[in-house]
């Protein structure tokens, strides 16, 4: 799925859960998995280009005794890089168990029952 990161979000808030249920669930999962695994990408990669230039920080007359620290900062802020996409795939693997969750609930207990009546609500699985 190509597109900017608001028209993405922007498609997951227009997903209607009306009419097939099941298969705008399935969509809606896929393309917040999607997103979400994006995101932890990107967030790695900014990782690494934020260390990467705050090391050429090494000699800077501000940060004095350069060296060592400037490398031990560098880790501590890109830390919460790592946390941030940690917490993206988190995201991701939780709309894996969302779906999942709904086809146990509601798909496979119907396809088990013998007794199928004809449905005519609303919205339908």
């Amino acid at each position: 799925m190509s597109g900017t990161g608001k028209a993405r979000i922007d498609k997951l808030g227009d997903t209607d859960f009306r009419g097939k249920v099941g298969k705008n669930v399935a969509a809606y999962s896929k393309d917040s998995q999607r997103l979400a695994h994006d995101f932890a990408a990107e967030l790695d990669d900014a990782a690494e280009r934020a260390r990467r230039n705050m090391l050429k920080l090494r000699n800077h007359p501000m940060l004095s005794p350069g060296g060592v620290a400037v490398r031990v900062r560098a880790r501590r802020v890109t830390r919460q890089f790592r946390k941030a996409k940690e917490a993206a795939l988190a995201v991701s693997a939780e709309m894996v168990k969302f779906n999942a969750q709904y086809r146990r609930e509601f798909i496979e207990t119907d396809a088990d029952r013998k007794d199928k009546k004809r449905w005519s609500g609303e919205v339908d699985l």
